[in-house]
This record gives C-alpha cells, structure tokens and sequence, in this order.
C-alpha cells in the first residue's frame, strides 16, 4: 500500500514569522495544529506555517480585502475546501516583517475570540453542586 509523502512545514519560516509575535501578549505560544507549527492566544490559533505557507486566520471582511488585492489566497490545507476566515500568504523569511501589521492583525483577532468564547463549564448552582458532591461520594452537609 502506497501512502502519500508527508509534507513538510517550513520551520525556519515559523521561527521568522513567530519571532514578530511572540512579545506582543504573554498569552502567544507555540504549537502545532494538524502537524503544522502554529501560534496560538490561549486556546485560539492565529496562524501556522502550511509547508512553505503562512495560513491566517482574520476577520472575514480583512481576509477578503487581502485575496481582492492578490496579497493572499484562500487557505485550503491538504486540499480541502478553503477555510472561512483564513487566508493563505506566500512569502520568504528575509520578508515577513512586511507581513507583520497581518501578524498583529491575526493575533488581535484570536485575543478578542479569546474573550467572547462562553466558559466552558458553567458556574453550578448550589443544588447542582450538592448532587455533584454525592456523586463523588462526598457527604452533604447540613445547611444552619
């Protein structure tokens, strides 16, 4: 059975264009989503290098605005179906700092996505909590 070969990401182009970033929220950090190098605020990617691409991921009206002008072009990894709100920008290391102002762009984005997510686990009720603690087997007590 024949697999086809695996694609490799551009880390030298990662560490150019993370090296923009990494300073401007304590909450930007590394790591990879689907095997590519990404940059990440909290939980929210911002962008990843895709082979020798950078994808973006931006307010819908700033990625359109950046395909219109031929500056980038629709994000379809591994050939799927191009991803709304990503773009797709070809560009060499000794560049990206002309890329930085869609850099920060990027990274403001995932702050401000960051902060209108919904908690994950809603505070519990008082009744919630008690049925929670006797689930643990934790016993109740009594209220004065």
């Amino acid at each position: 059975m024949k697999t086809a070969p695996r694609l490799l990401h551009d880390l030298g182009l990662f560490d150019a264009v993370f090296s923009h970033v990494r300073h401007l929220d304590p909450a930007v950090r590394e790591g990879t989503m689907f095997g590519c190098p990404a940059a990440f605020v909290g939980s929210h990617l911002a962008f990843c290098v895709y082979g020798s691409g950078i994808g973006i991921k931006l307010p819908a009206d700033k990625a359109a605005r950046l395909v219109e002008r031929g500056d980038a072009f629709a994000f379809q990894p591994y050939g799927r179906s191009p991803m709304h709100e990503w773009v797709e920008v070809r560009i060499t290391r000794e560049r990206v700092a002309d890329l930085a102002p869609v850099l920060i762009d990027a990274i403001d984005y995932a702050r401000d996505t960051l902060h209108r997510e919904p908690p994950r686990f809603p505070p519990q009720k008082d009744s919630d909590a008690s049925a929670s603690r006797l689930a643990r087997g934790a016993p109740l007590r009594a209220k004065r």
